[in-house]
């Protein structure tokens, strides 16, 4: 019971949309015969008008051409819209006398109904049949019960009444109207044929009635339209006719289906039957092309599918532009070979999420909703699809890049935490490694692996950094120190380069490498001259001294191993996020004095140096010594208890002594 019931409502929704679909075809046709028949009214010699009377009505037209149009349409459409309101209870008789007494009430002259009345007799006969073939498809498609043929929106007298309502508007003398009441049916009544039949077989392919065969047009002289002749009055490329015929593979390219279809050997059967060979050359040359695209094993079927929906709009751009498919720099045909041969090579490199179908897709949506497609369209749509494809790829390979940090950052963490336990376990200031040393370890983790020679020669040189800022216990190892100090400075001035950092802070860096290295040699001098050996434990190091880095100095091209803006993500969100920093921390510059309290007594230091980002201060004594290394969020802290505050006037006796912390070594 439930699925009889399903299959009525399927059923009926299909039916309602056939009775749209024919709603739109008919606006949409019947629109452009009336701009056909308007253009070709100055050419129009059988109306009873003088050459001056004709020349000022056909220009009158052509001014109020869209009024006439609209209004045509907008009773056109009522037409449709009364048909499928009425519930059927009236009969025919009654309809047929109620439509009468509206037409004699809206008629202004006797003359004008006499006209209207002459032109559906004149076609009585001749649309008889298609009349009532009509009327019961239509009638199938909203079930209803009972119609006259004389209630088929698209009768003749119908379609009368509805342009005698649309020129209404133009107050026009009853000699003028009556002309175009002759013209109307010459050019337009007389061409009706190509929508019938058009409208007919829209039914039947919907499956309205298919046990009732097509009905055949009699007219009423030779020189009209036959089954098989579309009408003489108009051009084959610009007819009513064609657009019937192309109307319906347009409307299968408004969607996209898992099938697709080469619809040029069917295009080419339906005009055929219309006795239109005027185009064969360009279908057989479409067919070909589609032909050759549907059999290519190396083109994704998505693609296809896609491309299919573009045969219809292509095939009209051909017919619209003269020799355009001979043309090797056509738009049209660049945009095909454009697609195939990037999305072939997409696949063939094993690389299909770079593929640019999703943009295919979305843009032929947005061509097939539009009423006319241009070669300017073709040209838009590469030059976006190639961009698509461009920066698709891009994102992608981004995507993965940052997705390989994230994995081997934590590897490169490890290994550089190992090297640098010393200098945690003294205190040192880990900028030097977090800024140019990781990063570095990590491009050359992600090109050339962990494993590799460059790998192994980066470990050795920050093993030598590591070494250089342990202070020393002996003069031979203070002797040996002071030679490697600017072979350090030195790789690591190329280890910037080779990342391409800012300029302002490379300078910042090689600052604080300075910094540290004085504080190294002065600790070391310090420390022979007190007999301390302390540290000799922390210099026991992995690391040959007698090594040269010219290897290393050679590999550190500049910018070879460069770190991508988009990869600071990474880093970034691996580290917690920089503390917020109080007025006075923000303020503090390279230079300035502050005060820091020692139990009851203040004593006054310099900033001799600052981190780039703020997130590290260093600061020393008169004499160049260090007396304090903190962050930016101990800093502020010790703001905000007094420990630390901004140096007054009584610094001016300080800053006049001459304070050289950046001694030689």
């Amino acid at each position: 019971m439930s699925d009889s019931k399903s299959v009525k409502q399927s059923d009926t929704t299909a039916g309602h949309d056939a009775y749209a679909e024919v709603a739109t075809v008919s606006r949409k046709l019947t629109t452009e015969m009336l701009v056909r028949m308007i253009e070709s009214a100055a050419d129009y010699r059988d109306w009873s008008l003088s050459d001056g009377d004709g020349a000022r009505l056909v220009k009158l037209i052509k001014h109020k051409q869209r009024i006439i149009c609209s209004t045509f349409a907008f009773q056109l459409n009522r037409n449709f819209a009364d048909f499928k309101a009425a519930d059927g209870a009236q009969t025919a008789d009654d309809s047929s006398k109620k439509r009468e007494q509206a037409e004699l009430s809206d008629s202004n002259t006797n003359n004008e109904s006499e006209a209207l009345e002459q032109i559906t007799a004149r076609y009585r006969d001749a649309f008889k049949a298609f009349d009532n073939c009509i009327v019961k498809r239509l009638q199938a498609c909203i079930r209803r019960a009972r119609a006259n043929r004389y209630e088929n929106p698209l009768q003749v007298k119908q379609l009368c009444a509805a342009y005698r309502y649309a020129t209404d508007s133009l107050n026009l003398e009853v000699a003028d109207k009556l002309a175009l009441y002759q013209l109307f049916a010459d050019r337009f009544i007389d061409t009706l044929g190509p929508l019938y039949r058009r409208v007919d077989q829209l039914l039947l392919d919907n499956g309205m009635l298919p046990e009732m065969p097509t009905a055949c047009i009699q007219l009423r002289n030779p020189e009209g339209l036959s089954e098989s002749r579309p009408p003489p009055t108009l051009t084959l490329n610009q007819s009513a006719c064609l657009l019937m015929l192309l109307q319906r593979f347009k409307e299968k390219s408004r969607t996209s289906a898992s099938r697709f279809h080469n619809h040029f050997p069917d295009l080419k059967k339906r005009f055929a039957s219309f006795d239109l060979n005027d185009y064969d050359e360009q279908i057989d040359q479409l067919n070909l092309i589609f032909k050759l695209i549907f059999e290519d094993e190396d083109l994704p079927l998505p693609v296809k599918q896609q491309l299919s929906r573009l045969q219809a709009y292509v095939f009209i751009t051909a017919i619209q532009e003269d020799g355009f498919l001979r043309r090797s720099s056509n738009p049209a045909r660049r945009l095909l070979d454009g697609i195939i041969s990037n999305e072939v090579e997409i696949i063939k490199n094993g690389h299909a999420e770079f593929s640019g179908v999703r943009f295919i897709r979305e843009h032929i949506d947005n061509m097939t909703a539009q009423q006319f497609i241009t070669v300017e369209h073709y040209s838009e749509m590469l030059d976006g699809y190639l961009s698509y494809v461009k920066e698709n790829e891009n994102s992608i390979r981004r995507q993965r890049k940052l997705e390989a940090t994230r994995k081997v950052l934590p590897l490169v963490k490890e290994r550089l935490a190992e090297i640098t336990q010393p200098l945690r376990i003294q205190a040192t200031p880990m900028i030097l490694f977090e800024k140019v040393w990781l990063p570095l370890l990590v491009q050359i983790a992600l090109q050339h692996g962990m494993d590799s020679d460059p790998w192994h020669k980066t470990i050795t040189m920050i093993q030598k950094q590591v070494w250089s800022l342990i202070p020393k216990a002996s003069a031979e190892e203070q002797a040996e120190l002071l030679e490697v100090l600017p072979v350090v400075a030195h790789s690591l001035h190329r280890a910037m380069r080779s990342l391409k950092l800012a300029e302002s802070l490379q300078q910042s860096l090689r600052d604080f490498l300075k910094l540290e290295q004085q504080n190294v040699a002065e600790q070391t001098a310090r420390s022979i001259i007190e007999a301390k050996r302390k540290t000799r434990s922390l210099s026991a190091q992995s690391f040959a001294p007698e090594e040269d880095s010219t290897e290393f100095d050679e590999m550190m091209q500049t910018g070879v191993f460069q770190i991508p803006d988009d990869m600071l993500t990474a880093f970034k969100s691996a580290k917690p996020e920089a503390p917020k920093k109080i007025n006075q921390v923000q303020a503090l510059n390279v230079g300035d004095w502050v005060k820091i309290k020692e139990g009851a007594d203040h004593k006054l230091a310099k900033l001799a140096w600052k981190a780039e980002d703020s997130m590290l201060f260093i600061f020393v004594d008169r004499d160049g010594k260090r007396v304090s290394e903190v962050d930016a969020t101990k800093l502020a802290q010790q703001f905000e208890s007094g420990e630390i505050s901004i140096s007054g006037s009584d610094t001016s006796d300080a800053k006049k002594i001459q304070t050289s912390f950046m001694k030689p070594l």
